[in-house]
């Protein structure tokens, strides 16, 4: 047969299966609508199953959705074999009518006992003094809940928005019900829960410390891809624990080629100052460390140190000389190192500052709640609720959860420390990672990811195991995870990733720019602030300023990128440097420019803060002007001046670093294209740049833009131009 007639027959055969799915798919839909009144099972809920839903892992969904994302359809049939459903977006509004009384028939306007389960354990978690998820929902505020329900797991509430989080758009907190005991059998009428495991108490019973020893043993015993590789690198200092709390000194390690091990400690800086080393305190420290004068959570890590059997530790402001510039630019290039190195990295993650131990009693919020259920008339069964210290990767990926997936990139563990910036690469860097996170106990290697409140099979992080993942896209992802989190001092924001930095493919291939890679420089250039942040000043303070405008290190907030299709480069990179400050070529830099040859477009930028709107139009040749091209701005923008022709000024957009917006103003600015993507007639994607007013003749970013009309492009100038 002809190729080409083959290829027709397989194109019919497919479009023939996807009709057939979405006929499959239409009929449960429909069939669940019609009968749900009549067999009592919620429309909103599904009665907190699986069961009968056309959306249930391994029934056909419909084409449109399938094409959509083909992979993930391909899997949840895979995954079919074990009873699943996850709902996303349910509506706190129609959760909450299952209390409501309709006034024409006295009854609830939805009478589901699931719904009202719900609702009761929404009131436990999140009805307090500041916040009420039923003044919300009535308010017509953005919270809504996920559903992830399997036969055989604890069933997962994704609670969007109820709460409140300065740092991240769209909060979420995610709760898991159960029974304990589990009974026996299946309780006709109940919701569809698996077991969990025990969570303790106190962090320092022997349940805990056993936790932490067996599951180190079988990393070392079963898990080739997480054995260190024997290598001469040895931190330059480390600090020896000994057997005895007596036993602490500050070491100078001069034992390259020696095969040592030593736990490295991630943790909170937080306020005040700890016993730190320096200049004047080095021969002291050397000769002795007093263990009463270390802060709760370096006695904390010592302690964990001691009972892992390990000799050395490495605490960043005990082996670091803290009043030496010369010395800590040299140790913060070694860090990656150290971190990566490290037979352990402890992690303090739920100690906000030095002086609080994660050793300790937890907190009651972490305790379970218990709820009465009517599962069936005279049959009441205890349900037990508990937030989770990690939130709940999607379904569809089973029990894989490898690094560089969409939900690594996003979801968080709980904990202060991990909305600390510094914090990212240590744990990223880490072969394997004990956390004292509030909740648990978390062991993460590169093998796998437990708790000490799970049951087994564990998820599997292994790279890859979803899919490759382009070195382009790994490294947006770092970025995004990264820039999510806080840093004390802006300088810092290239040092504290510069470790991560080290170990990506393109350090082979390719010059590091700020933050960016000279082999994908174009296409890094368009990242974007994260949404919801446009009308914020998002610089860094002028004094501080180190880092270029096209570079998202000179953000003081969360970056992203949005996917490209099959994106075609329409400039090309003439130069691009930047002035390294130090030693480091991945740490702190002084500005820099990169000269971009393309096509331009004089444009028009409008800015009004107080309906949020931002837009870039031009004129055209008879006089009228273009449509209004929705732009995202490098947080608030102001107008500036900068010299003109001849004596007169120019106004131009310029990123504010005041505390409050900008009004609304118009303002010359630049669209310069970077790329074309395969979209109908809305496919060009480029930068909004204005004039510099500190360097004559040289632009500064102040946006990105994406979905430009192609007469943009077609209408634009070839020229040259520098970006500071």
């Amino acid at each position: 047969m002809p190729s080409g007639l083959f290829s027709s027959a397989k194109d019919l055969a497919k479009g023939v299966r996807l009709a057939a799915d979405t006929a499959v798919w239409a009929g449960t839909a429909i069939s669940r609508r019609v009968k749900g009144g009549r067999n009592g099972v919620c429309l909103v809920c599904n009665n907190l199953q699986p069961y009968g839903h056309e959306d249930a892992f391994g029934r056909p969904s419909a084409a449109w959705y399938q094409l959509h994302d083909p992979e993930l359809t391909t899997r949840k049939k895979d995954l079919g074999s074990v009873p699943t459903l996850m709902l996303e977006k349910v509506s706190t509004k129609k959760i909450l009518e299952s209390r409501e009384i309709d006034p024409q028939t006295n009854l609830p306007k939805n009478d589901c006992r699931y719904c009202r389960l719900l609702c009761e354990i929404f009131d436990a978690y999140f009805i307090d003094e500041w916040m009420s998820w039923i003044t919300e929902t009535k308010n017509e505020m953005p919270i809504q809940v996920g559903l992830m329900i399997r036969e055989g797991a604890p069933l997962i509430v994704n609670c969007w928005n109820f709460t409140y989080d300065k740092w991240f758009q769209n909060p979420r907190v995610d709760l898991e019900l159960y029974m304990d005991p589990m009974p026996s059998v299946p309780i006709p009428g109940a919701p569809t829960m698996g077991p969990v495991g025990t969570r303790a108490v106190d962090v320092r019973s022997e349940e805990c410390t056993r936790f932490m020893k067996e599951s180190i043993a079988e990393c070392r015993r079963e898990h080739p891809l997480c054995a260190i590789q024997p290598n001469d690198f040895v931190p330059t200092r480390l600090i020896h624990v000994g057997d005895s709390k007596d036993a602490l000194r500050l070491c100078d390690v001069n034992l390259s080629g020696h095969n040592i091990s030593w736990a490295a400690l991630s943790h909170c800086w937080g306020g005040g100052k700890p016993l730190s080393l320096t200049k004047a305190t080095l021969e002291s420290l050397k000769h002795r460390i007093n263990y009463a004068e270390l802060p709760a959570t370096f006695q904390d890590a010592v302690t964990v140190t001691q009972e892992l059997g390990l000799t050395y530790i490495w605490i960043d402001s005990l082996c670091i000389i803290q009043d030496d510039k010369t010395d800590w630019e040299k140790e913060a290039a070694r860090m990656g190192s150290v971190y990566s190195r490290a037979f352990i990295v402890i992690s303090g993650a739920s100690s906000p500052n030095p002086s609080t131990p994660y050793l300790r009693p937890r907190e009651e919020e972490w305790f379970p709640k218990r709820f009465n259920f009517s599962a069936s008339p005279g049959v009441n069964i205890p349900i037990m609720v508990r937030q989770r210290h990690l939130l709940a990767a999607p379904l569809d990926q089973g029990l894989l959860e490898p690094p560089f997936t969409s939900s690594w990139a996003t979801l968080k563990k709980v904990g202060p420390l991990y909305a600390r910036g510094w914090c990212f690469q240590e744990s990223f860097l880490a072969p394997r990672i004990l956390n004292f996170a509030p909740g648990a106990i978390i062991y993460e290697c590169k093998t796998h990811r437990k708790s000490e409140d799970q049951l087994p099979p564990y998820p599997s992080t292994i790279p890859g195991t979803l899919g490759e993942v382009p070195p382009l896209e790994q490294w947006h992802m770092i970025v995004k995870s990264y820039t999510s989190r806080q840093l004390t001092f802006t300088t810092d924001k290239l040092p504290a990733i510069a470790g991560a930095a080290t170990i990506m493919p393109q350090v082979k291939t390719s010059k590091y720019l700020a933050g960016l890679w000279s082999e994908s420089l174009l296409l890094d250039l368009l990242w974007q602030v994260m949404q919801g942040r446009a009308h914020v000043p998002l610089m860094t303070k002028e004094h501080e300023e180190n880092a270029p405008t096209w570079s998202w290190a000179s953000m003081n907030w969360g970056v992203v990128w949005n996917p490209l299709q099959s994106p075609q480069l329409l400039a090309t990179v003439v130069d691009a440097q930047t002035n390294v400050v130090g030693a480091n070529p991945y740490g702190q830099v002084s500005g820099g420019t990169i000269t971009l040859r393309g096509r331009v477009k004089i444009c028009r930028l409008s800015a009004d803060y107080h309906k949020n709107e931002h837009w870039v139009f031009y004129k055209k040749e008879d006089g009228t002007y273009s449509k209004k091209q929705h732009f995202r701005t490098d947080g608030a923008l102001v107008a500036g001046q900068v010299p003109g022709q001849a004596s007169e000024t120019a106004t131009v957009a310029l990123r504010s670093r005041l505390t409050t917006s900008g009004n609304a103003m118009e303002t010359t600015a630049i669209f310069f294209c970077v790329a074309r993507c395969h979209w109908i007639r809305y496919n060009h994607v480029g930068l909004i740049l204005g004039m510099s007013p500190k360097h004559p003749g040289c632009m500064e970013r102040v946006g990105s833009i994406t979905n430009v009309p192609k007469d943009w492009y077609d209408t634009g100038e070839e020229t040259t131009m520098t970006i500071v």
